[in-house]
């Protein structure tokens, strides 16, 4: 079993495997899409500023996210960082969804998918 998307959004502790990285980051792109989708159809500034509330809030998240999934395969969480390197960021990205956890516990914490 994966660990759920919704759990541990703001911590940037903790580990997370591939598959809760993916399904989280799906889940972002379509909220990002309805966010701001409705708020351009409205053409309203209030919506709009509401919009980039929604989407500050979900870069926080992004970001532990990002280091919580750099933590399963036992890099620190300042690693995320990389990603804002233009190419070398986009590859690392990539990476982040094939690169496998480690097995077991590592220095970061317990094995997000248990019994494995």
């Amino acid at each position: 079993m994966s660990k759920p998307i919704t759990e541990d959004l703001f911590t940037f502790s903790g580990r997370r495997n591939r598959k809760s990285y993916f399904l989280y980051f799906v889940a972002v792109m379509i909220v990002l899409a309805i966010v701001w989708g409705v708020a351009a159809a409205a053409d309203s500034v209030v919506l709009m500023g509401i919009a980039g509330v929604i989407s500050l809030a979900l870069t926080i998240s992004s970001l532990a996210v990002g280091a919580q999934r750099c933590r399963d395969f036992g890099w620190t969480g300042w690693a995320i960082l990389i990603q804002m390197i233009p190419a070398v960021g986009f590859i690392f990205a990539c990476a982040m969804l094939f690169v496998p956890g480690n097995v077991g516990e590592n220095r970061y914490g317990p094995d997000p998918i248990p019994g494995r």
